[in-house]
């Protein structure tokens, strides 16, 4: 019986009370849109994943989409944190070598948001641009991409009326 208490509560105990910097938690399914989609995109899972972000693996919620247009998937990334600015700067660091202008500002549902081109290879080896689209809100950065199709991007983007 002792030793099960002992158990129990050493679970419970942690000293550590460093909290890391730009920690993201779990994030808000609520934020992913599973119907009134945009026409030619269909919701198709969500699942908690980790997602590389710089140097570094963070939590998401993320939501998988087919579109009509696409031969890929497009995803939604939700990333709670409780600097979501720092996150977004984290993310457009990784295109500082760029040798184009990646980033486009623009607004999605009342946010001030980035659209960040890249480029993507075809199965035939051909490079094609393809997009991104980030964004905060008061405690998340969200990231809904990659598509060729920028306005249908900007469309589910604004399906989730964060």
């Amino acid at each position: 019986m002792f030793l099960a208490l002992i158990v129990l509560f050493s679970g419970c105990i942690n000293n550590n009370t460093e909290k890391p910097v730009n920690e993201t938690g779990n994030a808000k399914y609520e934020q992913i849109p599973t119907t009134n989609l945009p026409p030619g995109i269909t919701f198709m899972d969500v699942h908690e994943t980790d997602v590389q972000i710089g140097d570094s693996a963070r939590k998401a919620i993320e939501g998988i989409y087919r579109s009509d247009t696409d031969t890929d998937e497009i995803y939604i990334q939700v990333f709670n944190t409780e600097t979501p600015q720092t996150l977004v700067d984290e993310y457009k660091s990784q295109y500082k070598n760029a040798n184009y202008e990646p980033f486009n500002e623009t607004s999605v549902n009342g946010h001030k948001a980035t659209q960040v081109k890249y480029y993507g290879t075809t199965k035939d080896g051909k490079q094609i641009p393809k997009y991104n689209l980030i964004w905060t809100t008061k405690n998340s950065m969200i990231k809904v991409g990659g598509s060729v199709d920028a306005q249908k991007l900007m469309n589910l983007a604004a399906a989730t009326n964060s």
